[in-house]
Order: C-alpha cells, then sequence, then structure tokens
C-alpha cells in the first residue's frame, strides 16, 4: 500500500477499521487456534533467543508478550509477528556486553525512535538498499557466531571468559576432554526432534515438542546433572523509566543503536515480505510496518525487554495456522502471560542444554549452505561479497562485517558498471571486406586496458579492410573514454585506415565531438548500415550480397535471441491484427515506422499501393490477400499507407514517360486505370496530394469486396488511409470525420 502522505497520526486513521475487526464476530475460531500455536513456538524461541542474547531467559518471554499486542496493534501487515528474533541476538548480546542492560534499554528506545520517524515520513524503501549477497552473508554469520557460542552449553562446559568467536572456540578445544555426557545427549535429542518432527507432520509445533520431551526425560534420567534455566518471576513487572548508565558515552551509544536499527528494520522488511508472498492478495504497508515495529521498541524497554523485529518463522507460523486478522497475535501474547503466571515453575525446570539444542538448530538453518552454493551458481561476486561478509562477522567484529560486505559490494558494483566489453568479427575478403568491433557497456576510465588490447588487435589487421567500431551497446562516455576513443581512431587515420564509428547514441555522439579537437571524429560517425558503406566505401551501394551478409549476420548475433519465443509461436500459425497495403517503394518498411513485431502485420505490397475493385471472373493476387486477411486471418484493421514522391503516382498521373522496351510497367498502367484501381485526377495536382487521394480511393475499392463491408459495417473492422512523408519520417493518418489528413502527433491530441 503506497501512501503520498506523512503519517504524524502514525497512521491510526487508516488501522481503525481494522481495529474494528479486533471486536467483531468473524474469525475468532481460527485466529484463536492459530494464537494458541504460535504461543506454543513462542515459549521455547523466546527463551533459547533470551539466553543467545545474554539476558535472562525470562525477559525473552516479556519481550515477546509486549511485542506481539504493541507491534500487531500498529503494524502494517495484519498477519506478521513480532518479538525476540535469532537475527537479532548476538547484536543484542554484544550491546549487553558493552554496555549492560541499562545501556541496552535506551538502544531499544533510540531504535524505536528511529523507526517510528522513518515510518512517519515515509522512507522504509531506503531501508532495503542492502544488497542481497551481505544480507545472506550477515544471516549465516549471525548463525555461526551463535552455534559456536552455544557448544559450551551444549557440552556441559563452563562459559569462556571471551565471547568472540576465536576465543570460543579455544576454550573448547581447551576443555573439550571435561563433556558431560547428559547436555550432549539432551541437545541432540532436541536436534533430533526438531529434524523428525516436521516430517511426520507440519501441524505440530515442533519447538515446543523438542524441549519438553528431552526436558522430562532430563528430569527423570539425569536429575542434578544437568543446568537449569531457573525461577521465572510469575508476575509481569510494571513498566519502569530506565536510568542512565554511568560511565558510558552517548556517541558510542548512538552508533550501536544505529546498527540495531538498521538490521531491525531490513529484518522486518524482510518479513512482511515473505508473509506478502506467503498470502495472496496480501500487501504490506512497510511504513506503519515500521511505525508499529518503533512503537513496539519504544515500549518494551520500559518493560525490561530487548529489541524486537518481525519474525519470519513466527509470522509464517501464523499463516499456516490459519490466522486472518492481528487478533491472533494478541491471543499469543494473552497465552503467554497466562503461562509465565501458570506454568512458571514447569518452564524454570527446562535445561539450558534444551534451549542450546534448539539454538543450534536454529543456527544451522540460519547458516544454510545452499544460498552460498547458489549465488556461486548465478554470481561469483556475489559469492565473494557473501563469503566476505561472513569471514568477517565470524573471525573480526560484527559491525565491520556489516561495512566489509558493503565495501565488497560497492567495489563489485563500481567494477561491472566500469567493465568494457569488446566483440570481435569481420566479414567478406580482401578490400571489399571489413572488421567490427562492438564496444559494450561504459566507456570510463576504467576501460584503458580493453581499449590498449583492442589497439594492439588492430596492429595485426589486414590494413586493406575498412574498421567499423560498433557503438550501439557503450551506455555512457566519460573524458578518459573520449580521448581514448580518439586517440584509437586517430592512430587507425594516420596508419591510412578506413574508420568507421557506427550507431553512437545521440547524447554521447555530441560529446565525443564537441571532446574532438580535430574536427574529424564528425565525418566517421555513422546512423545506418548505408552511411558506414559511405564512410568506408565511399558508396552507399557496395557489395549488396555483402551487406545483407552483414545485416543477416546483426540478426542473428544481436536480435534472435529476443524473438526465440515469438518465433516458436508463430511457427503453429499466425495472427496479425492488422492487413498492411502499401507500396513495393524501397523507402517504406512497415514494421520499423509501426515498431511492431513478427506476426502483427499481413503486408500486402505492390507498384503504388492499388487494390483492384472486386469483380466477378477477374482473379487479382491482391483480392485473394483481402480474402485470407480477413475471412481467414480475421484482421481487425486494415491500412493504406501512401508515401511521398511516389514514382507509381507519376507514372499514372502522367508525370513520367516510361520506357518503351518496358512493356510490362506500360501494361501494368493501363490495366490500373482500366480496373478503376486508379482514377484520373486533374494534371496540375501535387503528385504528393495525387498520393493521398489514391489512398483514400483504395479505401472505397476495398469496401467493394462484400465481406469487408460487412465487418466493417459489423464495427469488427476497421480502415484507415496513411500517408508517409519520406523526408521527415512523418506519418499523416486520415481523419473521416473533418475530412482531413492530420500528422499522427496532431491526430493523438483530438483523440485525447
Amino acid at each position: 500500500m503506497k501512501t503520498t502522505y506523512f503519517r504524524f497520526d502514525l497512521g491510526i486513521r487508516s488501522l481503525l477499521p481494522q481495529w474494528r475487526l479486533l471486536i467483531g464476530k468473524l474469525y475468532w475460531r481460527e485466529d484463536f487456534f492459530a494464537g494458541l500455536t504460535l504461543a506454543l513456538v513462542a515459549v521455547p524461541l523466546s527463551l533459547a533467543i533470551a539466553l543467545a542474547s545474554g539476558v535472562d531467559p525470562a525477559i525473552g518471554l516479556i519481550t515477546a508478550i509486549v511485542a506481539g499486542i504493541v507491534c500487531a496493534l500498529f503494524g502494517g501487515n495484519s498477519i506478521s509477528v513480532s518479538g525476540p528474533a535469532a537475527a537479532m541476538a548476538v547484536m543484542v548480546g554484544l550491546a549487553v556486553e558493552k554496555y549492560g542492560m541499562s545501556g541496552l534499554i535506551f538502544i531499544g528506545i533510540i531504535c524505536g525512535l528511529l523507526q517510528i520517524a522513518t515510518g512517519v515520513f515515509g522512507l522504509g524503501r531506503f531501508v532495503r538498499l542492502m544488497p542481497i549477497a551481505v544480507i545472506e552473508g550477515f544471516t549465516a554469520g549471525i548463525g555461526a557466531i551463535i552455534l559456536i557460542a552455544q557448544l559450551p552449553r551444549a557440552f556441559g562446559l563452563p562459559a569462556p571468559s571471551e565471547s568472540h568467536t576465536i576465543d570460543v572456540l579455544v576454550h573448547i578445544g581447551t576443555l573439550i576432554d571435561e563433556s558431560k555426557g547428559a547436555p550432549v545427549l539432551v541437545a541432540v535429542g532436541v536436534i533430533f526432534l526438531l529434524w523428525i518432527i516436521p516430517k511426520i507432520s507440519s501441524k505440530i509445533p515442533s519447538p515446543l515438542i523438542a524441549i519438553a520431551v528431552p526436558s522430562m526425560l532430563a528430569a527423570y534420567f539425569f536429575e542434578g546433572q544437568l543446568l537449569l534455566i531457573g525461577e521465572i518471576p510469575r508476575s509481569l513487572p510494571l513498566p519502569s523509566f530506565p536510568v542512565w548508565p554511568s560511565g558510558i558515552s552517548w556517541i558510542e551509544l548512538l552508533g550501536t543503536a544505529v546498527l540495531i536499527y538498521a538490521l531491525a528494520s531490513l529484518e522486518t522488511l524482510l518479513s512482511s515480505t515473505a508473509v506478502d508472498k506467503l498470502v495472496r492478495g496480501q500487501h504490506s504497508d512497510l511504513d506503519q510496518e515500521l511505525i508499529g515495529q518503533g512503537l513496539g521498541n519504544l515500549v518494551v524497554p520500559f518493560f525490561g525487554g530487548i529489541p524486537v523485529t518481525g519474525v519470519i518463522v513466527r509470522s509464517a507460523t501464523n499463516v499456516m495456522a490459519g490466522a486472518k486478522t492481528r487478533r491472533s497475535s494478541i491471543i499469543h501474547s494473552l497465552i503467554l502471560v497466562a503461562t509465565v503466571l501458570l506454568l512458571a515453575p514447569l518452564i524454570s525446570q527446562i535445561p539450558i542444554a534444551a534451549l542450546a539444542g534448539l539454538l543450534l538448530s536454529i543456527a544451522a538453518r540460519m547458516m544454510n549452505p545452499e544460498k552460498f552454493i547458489n549465488l556461486w551458481n548465478l554470481s561469483r561476486s556475489d559469492a565473494a561479497v557473501y563469503g566476505i561478509t561472513f569471514l568477517v562477522i565470524v573471525f573480526v567484529d560484527l559491525l565491520q562485517g556489516v561495512q566489509w560486505g558493503l565495501v565488497a559490494a560497492l567495489a563489485v558494483v563500481a567494477l561491472q558498471l566500469g567493465r568494457t566489453r569488446v566483440q570481435f568479427y569481420g566479414s567478406g575478403s580482401g578490400s571489399s571486406g571489413s572488421y567490427r568491433f562492438e564496444l559494450q557497456g561504459p566507456l570510463t576510465f576504467l576501460s584503458s586496458l580493453k581499449i590498449d588490447e583492442l589497439k594492439s588487435h588492430v596492429a595485426e589487421l589486414d590494413g586493406g579492410r575498412g574498421i567499423t567500431i560498433d557503438m550501439h551497446a557503450v551506455t555512457e562516455i566519460d573524458g578518459s573514454g573520449a580521448e581514448m576513443l580518439l586517440e584509437l581512431i586517430h592512430e587507425l587515420l594516420e596508419r591510412g585506415l578506413k574508420v568507421a564509428v557506427l550507431d553512437l547514441p545521440e547524447k554521447e555522439k555530441a560529446f565525443l565531438i564537441s571532446a574532438d579537437s580535430s574536427g574529424r571524429i564528425s565525418k566517421l560517425i555513422a546512423s545506418t548500415e548505408q552511411e558506414l558503406m559511405q564512410i568506408l566505401e565511399g558508396s552507399i551501394s557496395g557489395d549488396p550480397a555483402l551487406r545483407l551478409e552483414k545485416g543477416l549476420n546483426r540478426f542473428l548475433k544481436d536480435e534472435r535471441h529476443r524473438y526465440k519465443k515469438l518465433f516458436g509461436e508463430l511457427a503453429h500459425g499466425q495472427s496479425p491484427h492488422t492487413l498492411f497495403i502499401t507500396c513495393s517503394d524501397s523507402r517504406i518498411q512497415p514494421n520499423l515506422m509501426t515498431s511492431t513485431d513478427p506476426g502483427e502485420l499481413f503486408i500486402v505490397r505492390n507498384v503504388g499501393n492499388m487494390i483492384p475493385k472486386c469483380a466477378e471472373g477477374e482473379v487479382f493476387a491482391e483480392s485473394a490477400a483481402v480474402d485470407f486477411a480477413v475471412g481467414i486471418l480475421g484482421v481487425r484493421e486494415i491500412v493504406v499507407c501512401g508515401h511521398s514522391s511516389c514514382g507509381a503516382m507519376q507514372a499514372l498521373h502522367g508525370r513520367q514517360e516510361l520506357p518503351s522496351n518496358l512493356k510490362n510497367l506500360e501494361a501494368w498502367r493501363k490495366a490500373t486505370v482500366q480496373n478503376e484501381a486508379y482514377h484520373s485526377l486533374p494534371a496540375a495536382m501535387p503528385i504528393d496530394e495525387v498520393a493521398r487521394i489514391n489512398a483514400l480511393h483504395q479505401l472505397d475499392n476495398l469496401r467493394s469486396y462484400p465481406l469487408v463491408r460487412e465487418k466493417e459495417q459489423a464495427g469488427v473492422l476497421k480502415l484507415h488511409a496513411w500517408f508517409f512523408e519520406i523526408a521527415n519520417g512523418e506519418v499523416e493518418i486520415w481523419s473521416s470525420d473533418r475530412k482531413k489528413y492530420f500528422r499522427h502527433s496532431e491526430s493523438l491530441k483530438m483523440r485525447n
């Protein structure tokens, strides 16, 4: 949903209709069961993510409760669910380690304010300006850090003194002999159940079962051998205003808050986009979603919670459980409240190793090596960005990993944008042949190596053949690129070679000419193949067979792939929409002037764009074509297109004497008049006016065909007269209402 206004009311006016649904009678059953399913999944996940974030597990439940209500009420996606997220756990843990819990509370408040401002001013789309390779590398890196961080808990080892990945690995390697069997068995049991349960049924809340079953078995078989979560408060904390921690710099804390804001917002928008794909007709209001997340992150800290995001796993669970409104998320929060009040003693008996097993499973899914393999197969450069982001995050620092990932992505973009490609091919032989170098992409200061390579290649070529530098695929030229190209051309000219620059875009053409102090380049630029022949061979005719071969080569090389699917369909039949009748004159190109593809126009060409009247006993190819186009192909339009300087009109109008030895041409002239395909006009009338009237006369002749007349009267066929002015490439269209030809641009204005 796109809005064009600032949401200083926090979007409440647009949310009111949806809030009314919350107290309505619809969808209570669906939302209740979805909320119950969500709660069963959220309890173990919230406890585990809080553990990974370095805070008391109970804080995870409190965070999920508050976020589930506030974000659901104010978010831009009615099915999305918010809470503590695994993707944020490492960043939150680092913030807790550096600033303490009180510092994290202020970070959450700042994050919330930034998200609210982003949504209010409609800037949500800018949060998504993050390369997918960096996002995937970041997610995998977070997964790797979580996995490594939970291994000591899964092995029953004491916590390491340092949280850095390398320190944790060294710690594990040093104490691995002291691993305890009970925690390992519990963690492995959780991982196994998380793997097997979805294969049995997707409707079973696998996180809950995977935690509950090993916990109960551990309580029976390993009593006293496992570290437990410990006491869970049997009441919810009252909101309180946080106290600023002493000895902490505002600037440092603000920098961390901005990073958490960016990551939380990006995770939220990715979650909303994923939900849109799951629900037909669902379109998230991303700015409103950020407002909802911002309010959640603003409120949660006052209850001692940690920063929240939209969570893909919980949102997808909500969808699959049948949720219909925002009510399901609120119900899930209320069930979590009941869980805290009624089941706190049971929750306190969950082994830490069980939550570690859950986190190990989540981390393994986050790492997902298949994504890297897909990136590697699709784009090695993206895979490199992914790898850099992942390695720096895991082995150096989270913030530096994101920074280096972005730097690598920008470097890749710069190299790709600045990359010039050259394709070479030659045609013909001896002096009648030519070489063609096709430059593709930008021609900039980064192209120097490619131009040097081109120079060395040209030096080895036969100097008697022309050289074409084809620029149709050049996207831009900067000053350095223009200078290098001019230097190459001047070197070739000094060697006595014939050089032409083909198909240079207008903007780049003007730039290149202005950069050439010698003034020679303007005479070497060709816009068409005929101009190219004029420059290289001194005439526009050259070798016709070679010209056709060049054109065919260019079609096969550059154009054919665009029409592969279309040709495949046309092989089974044609269905043109228009019968286009025009002169055989070589200057008239129907598909060029109408920008139509193969299969759109059924074209009839003859001398003077003539259509004989329908007459019994007389057979004409044009008559057969009309019957075929209208009666079999079912065209909906017929266009008769005359043109300026028409030789046929000159011959019929008596302005041009035909040589006596061209008996067929003379016979055509007599037959055309005799068959009333052409009507005599005043001798003084300008030839172009004769051509315009002749096109109208052909419409009358077309209406002599019963099939054409019937379909026109039924409104399923329309007839048009056009006139093509060759000198300026303008088309005039006859207006039957105003009895006058109008230029196409004027005709469009009248219709609008």
